[in-house]
C-alpha cells in the first residue's frame, strides 16, 4: 500500500514537472519569437545574415529559443506518459517520430544560436544564406528540411492520435498541432510563423495546466 502511494506521488510529481516544462516552454517561445524581431536587425536576414548572427542581443534572443524548446521536449513526455495506455501502436510510433524530429530541430537551433556567430566572426561568407558553403550545400540542406520534416508529420500522427484518446481537451491538441505545422517549417511567411507559434503556446498551457491539475 505504501509503494502503491508512493508510486502515485512520483506519477503526480511527474506530470507537474512536465507540465510547468510545458507553460515555460510557451513562454520562452514567445519572449524569442518577438525579442527577435524587436531587437535584432532581421532585415538583414537576406543578404546580410552575419549582421543578425553578430548582434549583441543575439545570444541573449536565441538563447530564450533553445530553452523553450528544450523545455518543450520534457514536456511532451508528460503527454505521452499521460495516455499511454490509452495510446494505440500508431500513436507511440508517431511520439517516437515526433521526439526524434524535436531533438534534430533542437540541435539546429543549438548550432545556430551558439555556433554561427563563431564561423561569423571568423569569416561572414561562411553563413551567407545565398552563397555561403554551409546553407548552398545540398546534403545540409536536405538534413535541415528532414528535422523540421520529421518534427511535423510525427506531431500530426501523434497529435491525431492524442485527439482520438480523450486524455486532452480536443482544442488544446488542435491548437497545438495547427501551431506546429504552421511554425516549425521555415518557410512559411513571418506572420504565418507568428500566428503559428502564438497558437503553439496556448496549446501548451493548455495541456500543461491540465498536467499540474490532473487528479
Amino acid at each position: 500500500m505504501e509503494n502503491k502511494e508512493k508510486m502515485k506521488a512520483l506519477d503526480k510529481n511527474f506530470f507537474r514537472i512536465t507540465g510547468i516544462a510545458n507553460i515555460g516552454s510557451a513562454v520562452f517561445l514567445i519572449f524569442f519569437w518577438f525579442l527577435y524581431a524587436i531587437l535584432l536587425p532581421i532585415n538583414e536576414v537576406p543578404t546580410n545574415y552575419h549582421l543578425l548572427v553578430l548582434d549583441p542581443d543575439w545570444l541573449i534572443v536565441n538563447g530564450l529559443g533553445v530553452i523553450g524548446f528544450v523545455l518543450a521536449l520534457i514536456g511532451i513526455l508528460g503527454i505521452f506518459f499521460k495516455q499511454y495506455n490509452d495510446l494505440t501502436e500508431l500513436g507511440m510510433i508517431g511520439f517516437l517520430i515526433t521526439f526524434v524530429g524535436q531533438v534534430l530541430y533542437n540541435a539546429g537551433i543549438y548550432y545556430e544560436t551558439f555556433i554561427w556567430p563563431v564561423l561569423a566572426e571568423s569569416d561572414p561568407n561562411l553563413i551567407d544564406l545565398s552563397n555561403g558553403p554551409i546553407y548552398s550545400n545540398p546534403i545540409f540542406f536536405t538534413m535541415l528540411l528532414l528535422a523540421g520534416s520529421i518534427y511535423v508529420i510525427g506531431f500530426l500522427i501523434f497529435g491525431y492520435s492524442t485527439y482520438k484518446t480523450d486524455s486532452f481537451p480536443k482544442w488544446a491538441i488542435l491548437l497545438l498541432v495547427i501551431g506546429v505545422v504552421m511554425f516549425i517549417p521555415g518557410f512559411f511567411p513571418y506572420i504565418v510563423r507568428t500566428l503559428g507559434i502564438i497558437v503553439y503556446a496556448l496549446g501548451l498551457i493548455w495541456v500543461g495546466y491540465k498536467l499540474i491539475k490532473q487528479e
